[in-house]
Parts: C-alpha cells; structure tokens; sequence
C-alpha cells in the first residue's frame, strides 16, 4: 500500500523525476570523468588499475645457486641493501626513466621487516605523512625481501596493465644498469662482483575490471533515490499544510455558526416575551 502511495506519488511528480533523473546523470558522469573548463578538457578518472609484480635475484657472475661452496650471507645482506635503495628518490628516477614514466607520477615504499613487531612496522609520522601525499599517486611500486633470501619482489600498480608491467619490469633493469656501472667505474673484480638478475617476465592484470561502471552506476542510484526522497516529503508537508488550513476554517465556519445560532435563539425570546406583553 505504502508503495504503490509512492509510486503514484512520483507519478503525479514525473517531471521533477525527470529532472532528478538527469542530475543523478550528471553526477555519475562526473564520478568516472573529469572536466576541465580552461581549456575545455574531457580525462577519464582512474578508477580502473593494474598490478604487476616480478622478482631480481641478487646472484654472482658464476651463480652461487649452482655452487655449493658460495656463502649466500653476504648475497641476503645485499639483496636487503637493495631493496631499501630502490625505494629511494634517485631509484625510482633511475626506474621512471627505465619505464618512459614521470617520476612525480611515482610512489615507491618499502621494505618492511617480516621480523619485527607490528608496533615497530607502524610508519612513524614523518613517514605516514609521505604515504598519504602519495596515496594519489598514478603509480605504484613496492619492494618486499625477506632477509634469509637474496631476492627482491617487485609489486608495481598502474592505471593499465601494460604500464604496471613495465614499471615492475623496469625495476630490475635499472638496478642492473645502475650496479653495472657502479662496478665498472670502481674496476670492481669479476670475482667480487654482484650480478643482477630478473627471475622470468614480469607478469600482470587487470585488479578492478569494470569499476568505472559500478561507480557511475552507485551514484547514479544514490543521487536519484535522494531526489525522490525530497520529493514525497516535500508534497506530504504541503497536504499537511493544506489539511490544516482546512481545518481552521472549518472550526472558524463552525464557531460563526454556533454564535450565529445562539444569537438567534436570543432574539426569538425576546420575541416572545414581546408578544406576551402585548397580548
């Protein structure tokens, strides 16, 4: 019953619906779009991202794994030191100019130590605060090693897969180049040298297909409910108002009437009484 009140409602009010409509349009575009008016300019926002991750195996030329008498120590302390370098500034340029990105466009954390308590992992504010400037960031890289290992995990995110495969494939490379040509210019020995490798391709996809979509379509509905809401209290506050001012003038008539009605009963006794002494 309440429903189908409503319904008929919004039927008798079919063109401030049609207005809703249109607004709550309005407002799904714009959640997937952003418009610019100076210059006029039309950028889908990035809803829709990408993960890619791949992994660099801090090795020597001649392959400790396929040596048995190569300490691997020395190996996971590197691969620990790199791991933090990598989330440097003067990496990520090195890694930005690897993968044709901005590197203001760029946002890189990590390591985090698998060993140490949660209260000792929490960033410490001056950290956070960085975080969270970029948390807006269009691209993401994160570096994971455990330190019993001497490797390094790459997890990269884009707005497309095919950059968050190049921003994790770019990693290594740059690490490479930039060990290369640390150890040429300091005539670093082959057999004290450390070599860089990427364990396979760097392999990604799609996280959130689609998401674009949901969006536009959750706040087409949002908007356009709220607007319908508006609209039946709105008419119920003005029957309201109507039944009221009814009803006073209806006690207003009634009030005229009674006084009305005594007065004439006064006058009819008067009459009478008139009469009376007359006769």
């Amino acid at each position: 019953m309440g429903a189908a009140r409503t319904l008929r409602t919004l039927w008798r009010r079919r063109r401030l619906v049609a207005w809703g409509t249109a607004i709550a349009a309005v407002a799904a575009f714009l959640s997937v779009y952003s418009v610019g008016l100076f210059p006029p300019s039309l950028h889908a926002r990035t809803n829709v991202f990408a993960s890619a991750s791949s992994q660099i195996l801090v090795d020597t030329p001649d392959s400790a794994f396929a040596d048995l008498s190569y300490d691997l120590e020395s190996l996971d302390t590197r691969a620990s030191v790199f791991a933090r370098f990598l989330a440097s500034p003067a990496a990520v340029a090195l890694i930005a100019h690897e993968a044709k990105l901005p590197v203001d466009a760029i946002e890189a954390q990590g390591p985090f130590e698998l060993n140490l308590p949660e209260v000792q992992q929490a960033p410490t504010a001056e950290k956070r605060s960085s975080q969270i400037i970029g948390e807006g960031a269009l691209y993401r890289l994160r570096f994971e090693n455990n330190p019993s290992l001497p490797i390094v995990t790459v997890y990269a995110q884009a707005p497309g897969r095919d950059e968050a495969v190049a921003l994790a494939a770019a990693a290594p490379a740059a690490l490479r180049d930039y060990i290369d040509r640390l150890q040429n210019r300091q005539h670093t020995p082959r057999s004290q040298r450390v070599e860089i490798r990427q364990l396979g391709r760097a392999d990604g996809a799609i996280v959130n297909q689609g998401a674009n979509l949901q969006i536009a379509t959750l706040v087409f509905i949002v908007v356009l409910g709220a607007w319908c809401m508006l609209l039946i209290p709105a008419r119920t506050i003005a029957r309201g108002w109507r039944q009221l001012r009814d009803e006073e003038l209806s006690r207003g008539a009634d009030a005229d009437g009674r006084r009305n009605g005594h007065r004439g009963g006064e006058d009819a006794v008067r009459a009478g009484r008139e009469r009376q002494r007359t006769g």
